[in-house]
């Protein structure tokens, strides 16, 4: 069997009218500084919008609270050859409809996870056919031996292929699209909770799905409101308007830390946050520079030397992340603890600028949101005044995930320099190199968010060697090779691992896990 190295973790007026009355005692309220960007599947592979809707969608393999691998959909499997599995799915589960959920919709799924406007091919990447045997039994077949395919797998939902195709939803949303699909807006998932009204940036009501095959916790209705205002957010969860906020703004962890009936909740997370420089363009855009200077290696050096992570995670971050010296956190299979982050050191970094042919630096564009990850914005502010000390020039655009994400992930990768995430849902590195490493191949499901063009083909190798190697200790050496050449040849700038941390009532059980799922059938009020 493949290692997995898995880890458990441990577990105003106008805001009172967005958040409504006081709550009964089986009623959950969630706040975030930002929404998930659709209520679709398949659309969007963002962290947040991926585990909300884990509330409302199943898959055929999820994540039990003690973050194993368990059956959701499918009830058990067996690996009937080194390339074929099958998996026997689940009686008697209906999707919140009432209609019955079955092997046609699996089947249905996969087809709409490789759709053009999919962003999730990834997940069947390894993956040569697949095909419903009978109603209760669906046979996936693998192009080779694939020792992590549970782990991709958890990345799949099973969406009703009845209710898609009435509804005109036969494709997943594109992000850029300015009508937005009835999938953006309703769901109908096999799920714990089911979705009763949305208005997006307001409100999102769930109520517990009264026919859930699974056990679930006293939560009987989950109300969750965004928050942008990191201020107005704390006073909330202090006022006992919500009852879960996440994450808590840094700032106001001691504030919360001494206040009576809240708590603060925290736990290691597998978020890697990183810069992005642009390198498949001639010419960058959104730059007076001529031609592209991130081509040169010595130019992503410098802007590595340049940027003083550790002050970044003590002024910024308040000391709730770790250094980053690679593209993944040391609790994911692939990690190489070998390897170093270039140093802060911004005489090297001019003296290599220099030698690139920019004395005198360059002035570009930077990217950021604003909503998305734990202090982004001032990451980013502070990204632009260290670059400033060695003579580059950067006019930061910083706006809300919801218009920042279809300009960069958008067809053509509408950025040339930009701060971005990653946390492989797999624990496993290669999920990296699927989707943020790897040379770009779209129609094959890799580098739909290798935003900065980044390849190196040995890499490439290295990576697709480990995807069918089944000795444990061989595959983890070949992704830490793969990660040392990535590394090297600076695709990107590591800068932290983040901390999940929750400002959370007294009376409220909750589960973490490192990915960032919040599965809410395990939450309890007391």
């Amino acid at each position: 069997m493949i290692l997995k190295k898995l880890f458990s973790a441990t577990a105003g007026l106008a805001i009172a009218v967005a958040l409504g009355q006081a709550a009964s005692a089986e009623t959950l309220r969630l706040a975030s500084q930002g929404d998930a960007t659709s209520l679709d599947p398949h659309s969007h592979n963002e962290s947040f919008t991926n585990y909300f809707l884990a509330n409302v969608y199943e898959g055929l393999v999820g994540r039990d609270k003690n973050f194993s691998i368990a059956g959701q959909l499918a009830e058990s499997w067996e690996q009937v050859d080194a390339t074929t599995w099958r998996f026997n799915l689940r009686s008697g589960v209906t999707f919140h409809d009432g209609s019955a959920f079955a092997a046609d919709d699996v089947i249905f799924s996969m087809n709409r996870a490789l759709a053009d406007t999919s962003n999730f091919k990834h997940v069947l990447a390894s993956v040569d056919s697949f095909t419903a045997i009978d109603d209760r039994t669906v046979e996936i077949v693998t192009k080779a031996p694939n020792p992590i395919l549970l782990n991709d797998l958890l990345d799949l939902m099973i969406v009703d292929k009845q209710w898609a195709e009435a509804n005109g939803s036969e494709e997943p949303i594109n992000l850029q699209a300015e009508e937005k699909a009835f999938s953006a807006t309703n769901a109908n998932g096999t799920g714990p909770f089911r979705v009763v009204s949305r208005t997006q940036g307001e409100k999102t009501e769930l109520a517990a799905n009264p026919n859930y095959w699974g056990e679930r916790g006293n939560v009987t209705e989950v109300v969750f409101t965004p928050i942008n205002n990191a201020s107005t957010l704390v006073s909330a969860l202090l006022s006992g308007e919500v009852d879960v906020v996440m994450p808590l703004p840094l700032q106001d962890i001691p504030r919360v830390e001494s206040a009576d009936g809240v708590k603060v909740v925290s736990s290691p997370e597998a978020r890697t946050m990183y810069i992005g420089m642009d390198q498949w363009r001639d010419q960058i855009i959104e730059s007076p520079v001529e031609g592209n200077p991130f081509l040169d290696l010595r130019v992503r050096q410098a802007f590595a030397h340049a940027i003083n992570a550790e002050a970044i995670i003590d002024r910024v971050m308040q000391g709730q992340a770790t250094l980053a010296t690679q593209y993944v956190m040391d609790k994911v299979n692939g990690y190489n603890p070998d390897l170093t982050r270039l140093p802060y050191d911004p005489e090297k970094a001019k003296s290599l600028l220099e030698e690139a042919g920019y004395p005198d630096g360059f002035e570009l564009t930077m990217d950021c949101s604003t909503d998305r990850y734990v202090n982004d914005g001032q990451i980013c502010q502070a990204t632009v005044s260290l670059l400033a000390q060695v003579g580059i020039k950067v006019n930061l655009l910083a706006q809300p995930k919801a218009q920042f994400f279809p300009k960069v992930v958008s067809p053509d990768f509408g950025t040339s320099f930009f701060l971005l995430s990653w946390t492989p849902s797999t624990m496993d590195s290669l999920n990296v190199f699927q989707n943020v490493l790897g040379t770009r191949d779209l129609d094959n499901g890799r580098g739909a968010w290798n935003i900065s063009g980044c390849s190196v083909p040995e890499a490439d190798a290295l990576a697709a060697e480990a995807a069918t190697m089944m000795d444990a200790d061989a595959r983890e050496k070949l992704l830490q090779d793969a990660m040392a050449l990535m590394v090297d040849n600076v695709c990107l700038v590591p800068l932290h691992v983040q901390q999940l941390v929750w400002g959370v009532a007294q009376n409220i059980d909750v589960v973490q896990h490192p990915t960032f799922e919040f599965p809410l059938e395990h939450f309890n009020v007391n």
